[in-house]
């Protein structure tokens, strides 16, 4: 049995000025285990099953990420005041570990003032003092609790998937958090998730010697196709793996360093409508379609307050502008005889593109559909070439994998070269994604994992995007210790341990 002891919080000392060097990591490889995710969430409030523990070492798994609702961790709404039962689960959970071999890290997934999750946060963890401060006591209050657990077998994982801030402001608050840890235990291992949602590294952290975190949910509309939790995940187009990215964001003037354009290549045999579905406008972006290099389209879409062509009105206050979201058709015609069709946003900031129906206006023609599958963010748009027969014609040395690094792991790749140590801490693809694609989707993921050296944590064990108990309908399930084993997935994960 372990043993814990209480103590204040302690702001700590400033950190030094010169830049600490990286902690070395295992290879871990495991799972996000979902017991304390989400207050009053049935199993996902819950007791650590130690079974889960027992399961994931005699596989081989030495990994399990505990993403924690602080509001479970609390008495009566109060930041200041812990709640000594639920901090036993914690407690449990860190034994399990020891018992099988298997490092915990603890993670806030929702903090005092900020979540991705739903409801959002009353106060800002960003801009606001308070929830600061309650931030880094809480972190303050676990390290003087666990202070007697090696780093071999615990590590502190801060805030789940920070937004899309200024890496000062980030790099602030995780500071803060840091000092107050150190303070209480210096050598405690600390992860922090990467900029905008964990997508992007910072080297303003990697200098204050915390490991980062990264994510494995691109494409999102493959990752997340359904899902109900995400706005217009219904209208994703069915999967499928390996397919030819096409990235959903068109950049403006405003975005210059990753502007790129939709060139698709096909012979117009007569004049087409094009029906191009705007989905989310930034501030406002001018759309510029072109034929064969002459202008056919020139519309300035705007987002702002109240009612318009949008369907929600959406502030971002943190910029200070509106994200509206449209999901509208805007048509276009284009000319027959057309070979070489280009669309792009020519000023402004950006915007997303569900998809562009193309259908004859008069006389011969296929319709035919070109459908952005990835919201990558700052993803190269390729050339698109369109076949008569209506289908996408795809480049025969295009290799999936090589493209899902490309687009989503590049960044780490290079962080990795200058020192930084990485482990992706979410991924996987929710349960009505076809289990074919996810496979193989998931088995390009492992590859690229396993070259770089990277280990991971699927989300998650039990539930929608795992492997026990998943609710897939396009699943063989084997009945395995009183749980429903998604056997094909769980081999494919041991291929690559």
């Amino acid at each position: 049995m372990l043993v814990f002891s209480c103590g204040s919080a302690n702001t700590g000392s400033p950190a030094a000025a010169a830049p600490v060097s990286q902690p070395d990591i295992p290879l871990w490889r495991g799972f996000n285990l979902l017991n304390m995710f989400y207050k009053g969430g049935g199993e996902r409030d819950s007791h650590f099953n130690e079974e889960d523990f027992k399961m994931m070492s005699e596989w081989g798994f030495n990994f399990a990420r505990i993403p924690v609702d602080y509001r479970i961790l609390i008495r009566n709404n109060d930041w200041n005041s812990m709640n000594e039962q639920a901090m036993q689960r914690i407690d449990k959970a860190i034994e399990y570990g020891n018992k099988y071999n298997i490092h915990i890290c603890l993670n806030l997934h929702r903090a005092p003032g900020y979540t991705v999750a739903s409801p959002p946060e009353t106060s800002n963890l960003w801009t606001q003092k308070a929830p600061q401060e309650a931030f880094a006591r809480m972190w303050a209050y676990f390290a003087e609790r666990y202070r007697n657990v090696s780093s071999e077998r615990l590590s502190f994982n801060f805030i789940n998937e920070p937004p899309e801030i200024e890496e000062a402001v980030y790099a602030a608050v995780i500071k803060k958090a840091a000092d107050a840890i150190r303070a209480k235990d210096p050598k405690r291992l600390l992860i922090a998730d990467g900029i905008n949602y964990g997508r992007k590294p910072s080297y303003l952290i990697k200098d204050l010697g915390i490991v980062q975190a990264t994510r494995g949910y691109e494409p999102f509309s493959l990752t997340h196709y359904k899902a109900e939790w995400v706005n217009g995940a219904d209208n994703f187009p069915r999967p499928q793996w390996p397919v030819f990215p096409v990235p959903g964001y068109l950049y403006g003037t405003q975005k210059s360093d990753i502007r790129s354009i939709y060139s698709i290549e096909h012979e117009f045999p007569v004049s087409y409508n094009l029906d191009v579905n705007v989905g989310t406008v930034s501030h406002e972006a001018r759309l510029v379609a072109k034929a064969d290099g002459a202008e056919i389209y020139n519309n300035l879409i705007k987002s702002g307050p109240g009612t318009g062509d949008w369907e929600k009105s959406v502030y971002k206050k943190e910029w200070n502008i509106y994200q509206n979201i449209f999901n509208k058709d805007y048509r276009i015609s284009v000319p027959a005889g057309t070979k070489l069709l280009t669309l792009e946003v020519t000023g402004g900031d950006w915007m997303t593109v569900n998809g562009m129906k193309f259908s004859p206006a008069s006389g011969n023609g296929i319709a035919f559909n070109v459908t952005p599958n990835s919201l990558g963010w700052g993803e190269k748009i390729p050339h698109i070439e369109i076949d008569a027969e209506g289908k996408m014609v795809l480049d025969s040395g295009f290799n999936p994998g090589k493209h899902l690094w490309d687009a989503n792991f590049k960044p780490w790749g290079d962080f990795i070269k200058n020192g930084g140590r990485v482990i992706v801490g979410e991924w996987g693809s929710y349960n009505k994604t076809p289990h074919d694609a996810v496979l193989e989707w998931m088995e390009d993921n492992l590859r690229n994992f396993k070259d770089a050296g990277i280990g991971w944590a699927l989300w998650n064990l039990t539930d929608s995007f795992g492997i026990l108990n998943s609710g897939r309908d396009d699943v063989e399930y084997e009945d395995f210790n009183g749980y429903k084993l998604d056997r094909k997935m769980l081999d494919l994960l041991l291929k690559y341990l």
